[in-house]
């Protein structure tokens, strides 16, 4: 036994690899003797690093193992056992362990629990031998570690009635009952079963408002209560003995400065929205919160962590929402100048906040024109709390016109959120993303800024058409007649009737902008749409674009929209007017650059769906982009993989013809004579991505994509979004593993190693598996591997 004993030690050291017949050797001698814990220990050590040899131990050593340990605890390498080895069945003889062993030897076996539920005779053994309340109640750290057997099998035995009885008895003792997160989980399933859910939610708000705020216990158990509140009916008879107490407890806690707990002020917002409340109660929770000393600090809160601000504003919504007699127009003043008119999570709250108050009669129309933020600030003069405020003026129009920066319009613009819906009445919170994850909290949301723009022309003020104009506010009207949303582009059509109506005043700037209204509105109406008539997002950017160009005189580009606004009297927006002429008028090759790009960004913003797909096939442009890449500047190239890429997320372009229509492209890239960008491959690895999220794609395009990782895979940001690539790839497509063999996945590895983006640990586990084979290797859902999980799917799909 010392020998085997010293050959596992340099072995596992040294993490040399067995071979078969010794590795039986020492399995053989265990089925054969009484061994030490030492061996068990380094047999379970190496398995750990080579558990492609588990298949070496025949079943009978597991059997073995249990019946010399009948007075003993049972060792790790039993359970290991249990978990990963195929041919051991947790129908073997274990009657004669002892409760405790037994279950914990059960819990090794979860991960074939529909295979065990259907066995009569284990469930009986289940009833017969575990002694929930006793567990629970005596042993509820070995409970909680052994989770599986009891949540996932132990409750299937109990009936209704049995489940009653063991809540009762729990219940009769709730004061000895050990708070952990698998025992209450454990118990939430019993009292579902015997419908105690509402009863057993009590305890734990109970249990949760006793914490003291440093308790690592707040974060899940706060989730459990508010999972468990979901699921009951509003206005349920939740009997809470001391509101006061939960509610200062909840604000003091979740509003201080440091270390903030959200947990209380989580459950608190999600008590007041299910259970039945006072309106008492109600009022004076929102006094309190209102009251509270840094209420105005976080309300006027800026900085980047917005998630304390968040939580306050949507105890304020669930209030306001639950008792609208809550609602004073004293509030209105401090929510605009909390308000930064974004699309972020904070500001989106926010507004629905305003929308509640305007909903229940209190009359916004007061603060119209509407201003927001550090300018609302400095117009109301908002202090303290929610105090009375009396309007001393109104901002003019120009006032509000300049507090709309250019630059923070042309982003929103770009990445324009078409599915926005105008009516925000009970509409869920969307974490607006775009795919070159700009901000939302510096993107304006058009929900807002369509009703600020329209309470603006509805007042009799004079206009400076060329301020509105100039700062992008008729560029943003006209991207919202993109949306999908009718009552969104109503809206539009409206501001753009209100704004017909200033143009009247013929001065000379308005005859010219007269002009463009004109030409927009009657080329709309030749695409007889119905009404209100949606344009693709190519057509809306590219009148909005075309705006800013003439409004800020931008130099070349001005000069060819003035010639084409002159040309026709209305608008071809069949053909996004003058298309051609944009790429072919002009000989000079720096005029042609600059249109070219021009137009091209219009492309790579404006592709969102199937509409914006039509306009680009109906332009036949896909072989004028290949054209363009294979002898234009690096600029014109990456332009093109980023309206490809957008391309590619459209699923009626893949299966239309676009999909075949990459592997154009990608052979132009692979034949391209000169070294290619970081940034070139990194965005055709994203085209790869974006086309295997349809459903066209080839074995080329995958064969595609490891020869360009093999050659570029050395670099650090190539080889991460090389590997992000190949796992889209894998996941989708069994097909892919008839490209690689032994070799070329040593490769891809070696490129992985070579540029440190996997790891020393996964590394070997890749070579171990390349070099010994898949068998009894697991990988955990949760993990940091890179390329293991791919490598194991490629090769399970070869056997």
């Amino acid at each position: 036994m010392e020998d085997y004993q010293v050959k596992l030690k340099e072995f596992i050291e040294d993490k040399k690899y067995l071979d078969d017949q010794q590795f039986a050797d020492i399995a053989e001698y265990i089925c054969e003797n009484i061994v030490s814990h030492e061996l068990l220990d380094l047999v379970l050590k190496y398995l750990e690093i080579y558990s492609q040899q588990i298949s070496c131990i025949p079943k009978r050593l597991f059997v073995h193992l249990i019946s010399n340990t009948e007075k003993e605890a049972l060792h790790p390498l039993v359970l290991f056992l249990a978990l990963r080895h195929s041919d051991i069945d947790y129908n073997v003889n274990l009657d004669n362990l002892p409760e405790e062993k037994w279950t914990y030897l059960m819990s090794a076996f979860y991960q074939r629990i529909p295979e065990m539920l259907c066995d009569p005779i284990l469930i009986q053994n289940m009833k017969n031998k575990i002694n929930a309340y006793k567990i629970l109640m005596d042993s509820p750290q070995w409970f909680n570690e052994n989770k599986d057997i009891f949540i996932g099998l132990h409750l299937i035995a109990f009936d209704e009635d049995e489940c009653a009885k063991l809540f009762n008895k729990l219940k009769a003792n709730w004061s000895i009952f050990k708070i952990t997160a698998t025992a209450v989980s454990f118990v939430d399933l019993v009292a579902a079963k015997c419908n105690k859910e509402l009863e057993f939610t009590q305890f734990l708000i109970t249990a949760l408002f006793s914490l003291p705020p440093e308790s690592d216990d707040i974060a899940w158990l706060s989730n459990q209560i508010i999972n468990n509140l979901k699921l009951l009916e509003t206005n349920c008879p939740i009997q809470i003995s001391d509101w006061d107490a939960i509610t200062i407890k909840a604000i003091k806690y979740g509003l201080v400065e440091e270390n903030p707990e959200y947990g209380f002020i989580k459950v608190l917002r999600k008590l007041v929205k299910k259970a039945y409340v006072d309106k008492s109660i109600l009022s004076k929770t929102f006094e309190l919160l209102a009251g509270y000393s840094q209420f105005s600090n976080i309300m006027l809160n800026r900085g980047a962590n917005q998630i304390q601000k968040e939580e306050v504003l949507r105890l304020i919504e669930t209030l306001v929402k639950k008792e609208p007699s809550i609602m004073a127009l004293s509030h209105v003043p401090l929510f605009l100048c909390s308000y930064n008119a974004s699309l972020s999570i904070v500001d989106q709250i926010l507004l629905r906040i305003l929308f509640h108050y305007e909903e229940n009669s209190i009359p916004m129309s007061n603060y119209r024109p509407y201003l927001w933020g550090s300018f609302a600030i400095s117009h109301y003069q908002v202090k303290n709390h929610l105090i009375s405020k009396t309007l001393h003026s109104f901002p003019s129009t120009t006032e509000v016109l300049s507090y709309i920066p250019l630059k923070r319009l042309k982003e929103t613009i770009s990445c324009f959120p078409i599915n926005r819906p105008l009516n925000i009445k009970d509409q869920k919170i969307v974490l607006y993303t775009t795919k070159d994850s700009k901000d939302p909290s510096q993107m304006f949301d058009p929900a807002f800024f369509l009703p600020m723009i329209s309470s603006l022309l509805a007042t009799e003020a004079p206009l400076s058409i060329e301020k509105f104009s100039r700062n992008g506010c008729l560029s943003m009207v006209l991207a919202c007649l993109s949306s999908y949303d009718c009552l969104m582009r109503k809206a539009a059509y409206h501001v753009l009737t209100l704004l017909r109506s200033h143009l009247f005043c013929r001065r000379a700037e308005n005859l010219f902008w007269d002009h463009f209204s004109s030409w927009v509105a009657l080329g709309i109406q030749d695409l007889h749409l119905k009404p209100p008539p949606q344009l693709s997002m190519i057509q809306a950017l590219f009148l909005g674009r075309m705006v800013l160009a003439m409004a800020n005189h931008e130099k070349g580009i001005e000069t060819t929209c003035c010639k084409i606004l002159l040309a026709r009297p209305a608008a071809r927006l069949n053909h996004i007017p003058e298309l051609k002429t944009f790429l072919t008028a002009y000989s000079e090759h720096k005029d042609k650059t600059i249109h070219k790009r021009w137009f091209f960004e219009i492309l790579r913003d404006g592709t969102r769906s199937a509409s914006d797909w039509q306009v680009l096939k109906n332009m036949d442009l896909f072989n004028l982009f290949l054209v363009i890449f294979k002898c234009g500047h690096q600029k014109d190239r990456l332009l093109i993989l980023k309206i490809m890429e957008a391309t590619f997320r459209i699923q009626p372009a893949t299966n239309g013809g676009t999909g075949p229509w990459a592997l154009s492209l990608m052979m132009a890239i692979s034949k391209y004579p000169n070294e290619l960008s970081t940034e070139e491959i990194l965005l055709t690895f994203k085209c790869l991505q974006s086309l295997s999220g349809s459903s066209y794609i080839s074995l080329p395009a995958v064969d595609f994509w490891l020869s360009l990782f093999l050659e570029y895979g050395k670099n650090p940001d190539i080889s991460l979004e090389g590997f992000e690539t190949l796992k889209n790839l894998v996941s989708k497509f069994q097909n892919t593993s008839e490209l690689f063999d032994d070799g070329n996945l040593k490769d891809i590895l070696d490129c992985g190693i070579v540029s440190n983006i996997i790891s020393d640990d996964e590394a070997f586990k890749c070579q171990s598996v390349l070099k010994y084979g898949i068998s009894g290797i697991q990988v955990q859902e949760k993990n940091t591997y890179v390329f293991l999980p791919s490598l194991l799917k490629i090769l399970k799909s070869k056997v």
